[in-house]
């Protein structure tokens, strides 16, 4: 089940943006929230659930199915934290509303506050696919990223031949910008191109009901 938390919170960034970063954020059926202790166990058990699938696709799963541990998966909830309260990354784990199960990851990436441009992310365990959870998400965060953070851009991408993921984007509202040649590098060492995508504004994304804060 989701760990409690306080019903809504807001970490004021010190620096140049000086930027509240408004969250929960809840969308119909999800929740979107920042890692917290005690969230190894459930992304250890979705990544171990989802190997396969990962490993063919996530440049981050490079590490062979053995070495995989609870213990690094709690570090990788306490580095994130940090790069949160940098403004470095904006990294997010997806539960069910209802259930409180843990659903996959996402966030904005590459977080460049001078320009306002964010790199969206997701991924979905493998026995949760097909259900328009990674579409949710992604719309969630292109109208949070326009309205909550003042963004002027939001990409994307993903490897060449991931065509579930190129299709989430397409839904999402983003706009194809072009193909980057031998670019993106696949677990197993091998670089295929990378499609990139990119949106302007909210307006290109499909309505959602979503609330942060």
């Amino acid at each position: 089940m989701i760990r409690q938390l306080p019903a809504s919170y807001s970490i004021n960034m010190t620096g140049p943006a000086q930027t509240d970063i408004p969250l929960p954020i809840v969308t119909p059926r999800l929740l979107l929230r920042l890692p917290q202790q005690g969230d190894g166990q459930y992304i250890h058990d979705a990544k171990m659930e989802s190997w396969d699938e990962l490993h063919k696709w996530m440049i981050w799963m490079t590490k062979p199915r053995h070495e995989a541990s609870i213990d690094e998966d709690e570090e990788f909830c306490r580095h994130k934290r940090e790069k949160f309260q940098s403004r470095e990354d904006i990294t997010l784990l997806i539960f069910d509303r209802d259930t409180g199960k843990y659903l996959g990851g996402t966030g904005l990436h590459q977080c460049d506050w001078e320009r306002r441009f964010f790199q969206l992310g997701y991924w979905i365990r493998t026995s949760e696919t097909g259900k328009g959870y990674a579409t949710e998400v992604a719309t969630a965060l292109v109208h949070y990223a326009f309205d909550a953070l003042s963004a002027n851009k939001v990409t994307c991408f993903c490897a060449a031949g991931n065509d579930a993921s190129e299709k989430v984007m397409q839904k999402a509202g983003f706009q194809k910008e072009g193909v980057l040649r031998k670019h993106h590098l696949l677990p197993d060492g091998s670089l295929v191109d990378e499609p990139t995508y990119g949106i302007l504004s909210k307006n290109d994304a499909p309505h959602i009901d979503v609330q942060w804060g």
